[in-house]
């Protein structure tokens, strides 16, 4: 096992053994939670000016990855927990009009170019990459499979920046479907979307409405299946919402909590992603207040009440 494989085994386990899960109580799902107060810590203090404007987040092959968004070059960046860029790939056969999100299962990751703004865009899609394609190369390109999606409701692709519902920035992989979590500019509302991800054209349906009074910009399974998290902002305030203990893939039916994390307001939050079922990591692009970044955030702070 190589040194990265190792800090990283390390974190995990350190995360996992000092804060042991704890059973979760059943929640009212007719109410909405109170808003929590907390913070989060400093975890990469400062990644590499390649990735300044980062959009998703995940950890495979013993590194956390990322890319930039809107307009950057179709690469995946590999780095490690210091920041620094162990490996990129580029997809040959893919544009990245607006990448923002990131999310895999076992043989696959999955890259949303889905980012809409203006809500004119008619070229919205997934890229599909096989895990088996990808080397030990530090520097290496591989082609991807796509998925096309537009959504039923959209008759009207005229330009509506910044009050459109159908831009996206979130997406997770959950039980062999994708999930979309949409960032309505209007109403602060998240539709939920869910797909096949099989190669293909798809006109999504919203399967459920999450009232969030947010505008999300990153989502995440844990590991074990029982928590969703959803990152985003609103008036630049940072907010994250967990679901848990939810019924299939009925996310408001279980337990919530709704937390601004107040320490890193005005923070450009893009991505997520659980470290462990408990800790989430959260990515940050680069603005006038803070560096590109990796935050965490233990949620067994919250639940044990010291935060």
């Amino acid at each position: 096992m190589n040194k990265i494989a190792l800090g990283l085994l390390a974190l995990i386990l350190f995360f996992s053994c000092s804060h042991p899960v704890d059973k979760v109580e059943e929640d009212n799902t007719d109410s909405e939670p109170q808003l929590i107060t907390a913070s989060a810590e400093t975890f990469i203090t400062e990644l590499p000016n390649e990735i300044s404007e980062i959009s998703g987040l995940l950890i495979w092959k013993d590194l956390f990855w990322g890319f930039n968004d809107s307009g950057g070059d179709p690469i995946l960046f590999g780095f490690d927990s210091t920041g620094t860029i162990q490996m990129q790939i580029e997809l040959v056969n893919a544009v990245n009009n607006d990448w923002e999100s990131i999310t895999q299962d076992e043989n696959y990751l999955y890259v949303g170019d889905f980012g809409n703004n203006s809500g004119s865009r008619e070229n919205l899609c997934i890229y599909k990459i096989s895990k088996e394609d990808i080397s030990d190369q530090a520097v290496q390109q591989v082609n991807a499979e796509k998925l096309d999606i537009q959504y039923a409701s959209q008759t009207d692709f005229g330009y509506s920046v910044f009050s459109t519902a159908y831009d996206c920035e979130a997406m997770a992989e959950f039980n062999g479907k994708l999930y979309l979590f949409s960032k309505n500019w209007s109403k602060y509302i998240s539709e939920v979307y869910r797909l096949s991800p099989e190669p293909g054209s798809y006109n999504l349906e919203a399967i459920d409405t999450l009232d969030v009074n947010m505008m999300v910009t990153g989502a995440d399974i844990s590991v074990d299946k029982t928590k969703l998290a959803l990152i985003g902002y609103l008036d630049f305030h940072t907010y994250l919402w967990v679901f848990s203990n939810f019924k299939n893939d009925d996310f408001k039916s279980g337990k919530k909590v709704y937390i601004n994390l107040n320490n890193i307001d005005g923070a450009q939050t893009e991505g997520i992603y659980f470290l462990n079922n408990d800790t989430l990591l959260i990515s940050c692009e680069k603005t006038s207040g803070f560096n590109q970044q990796v935050f965490l955030f233990n949620l067994k702070d919250v639940e044990n009440g010291t935060r």
